[in-house]
């Protein structure tokens, strides 16, 4: 390979090397899975992302879009399905959700919303998204992207009162 294929490669690699981790984190918030499924949805979105990865301006949100969009699909592929339940790694899951801060309770919450619902929640508050760039990522108008805003905050103020737009991003606007 020539000198332009190794330098795409080496910015490739660093790529992954410093954002793996982030993007794991983004798909196990957005999918409600195993940890082991956002590792699965992240390395197919870096599959396809390495294809383009000469045409794509923003690689991160390049991958972000794939990860959403993979994790609806696979969504509504599974849920036409009987699936069987596989018993959950309690323990494994608090120590994630301890890694996260507080006492995962707003996680849970997150994590127990419809797919596109939670993708909306991530995307604007974890990862400070505006509508126009959610919308671009969960393929959908802009309207959408505010009316399942909204359903997904009213769905977490009822599992969880305290669900402040604050206690969301941890921060004050």
């Amino acid at each position: 390979m020539g000198k332009d294929g190794s330098g795409r490669d080496a910015a490739f690699a660093e790529f992954v090397r410093t954002k793996q981790a982030a993007l794991v984190r983004f798909a196990w918030l957005v999918s409600s899975g195993s940890y082991a499924h956002a590792e699965d949805l992240v390395q197919e979105a870096l599959i396809r992302l390495y294809g383009r990865w000469s045409d794509v301006n923003d690689p991160e949100a390049y991958a972000r879009t794939v990860i959403g969009r993979l994790n609806i699909s696979v969504w509504r592929k599974l849920r036409h399905e009987t699936l069987r339940s596989t018993p959950v790694d309690r323990a494994e899951l608090d120590r994630r959700l301890d890694g996260l801060g507080g006492d995962g309770t707003l996680i849970r919450a997150v994590r127990a919303l419809p797919p596109r619902q939670r993708l909306v929640i991530v995307l604007r508050y974890w990862c400070d998204y505006g509508d126009e760039q959610i919308a671009e990522t969960a393929g959908c108008a802009q309207a959408t992207v505010r009316s399942l805003a909204y359903r997904g905050l009213t769905r977490l103020r009822e599992v969880w009162p305290q669900t402040t737009t604050q206690s969301i991003t941890g921060r004050t606007s």
